[in-house]
């Protein structure tokens, strides 16, 4: 996998960790419900990742944790492995198979990026459309869409099912398409806070970045 396409793993990660707090159109309550009430998760996942046309580019699978506001740890067992982990201050991408970590300060208020929504301190509205696109096999979807055309994602798809996450699609600019599906997921769980710090394993090689 190139350097390039692990870059925008780490990305989607914090889309996908930054999912909005709060929504108040009318047709999403369930949604608003949820999310108001999410404190802390932890699930097994999926992921797919599409092209432009449709066509599959990577299948993956892991785990995931996470604690608001800004903390998680994604860890990807298959095909390879890779941990990307947030305190909400420092974001480290662990390799194993390159042993290199990647550690970045994250920038809560950098405009146009995922990042920006780990702080959740601002009138969702103000930054998205919220659509109720209705049940798709036994799935409630809602659609939330920056408002800010410089967002690197046109869109962002939460699926509820049974009161609980099931499953979220991110589209980005490029037309890529990324598809995860969440399994055994347990909400609002006591999560050890070590478990959101990182410790670059002895050899490894360290690379200090920016903002992501």
């Amino acid at each position: 996998m190139t350097l390039r396409a692990r870059v925008r793993r780490a990305m989607l990660v914090l889309a996908v960790m930054a999912a909005p707090l709060s929504a108040t159109a009318d047709d999403s309550a369930a949604l608003r419900t949820y999310l108001d009430g999410l404190k802390s998760l932890q699930a097994n996942f999926a992921q797919q990742r599409f092209d432009e046309t449709g066509e599959l580019l990577e299948t993956a699978r892991g785990d995931c944790k996470l604690q608001r506001p800004g903390r998680f740890r994604w860890e990807y067992a298959e095909p390879y492995r890779q941990t990307i982990v947030s305190n909400g201050r420092k974001l480290w991408i662990h390799d194993a198979d390159l042993a290199q970590v990647t550690v970045n300060d994250v920038t809560p208020d950098a405009p146009g990026t995922p990042a920006e929504l780990l702080s959740a301190e601002f009138d969702i509205d103000t930054r998205y459309t919220i659509e109720h696109l209705g049940l798709r096999d036994g799935v409630d979807w809602y659609a939330l869409k920056p408002r800010d055309p410089a967002s690197q994602f046109s869109s962002v798809e939460l699926g509820l099912a049974k009161g609980e996450i099931a499953a979220m699609k991110l589209a980005d600019n490029l037309g890529q398409t990324t598809a995860l599906s969440f399994s055994a997921v347990e909400r609002n769980v006591a999560l050890p806070a070590d478990i959101f710090e990182f410790t670059p394993p002895p050899g490894a090689d360290v690379v200090e970045g920016g903002t992501p």
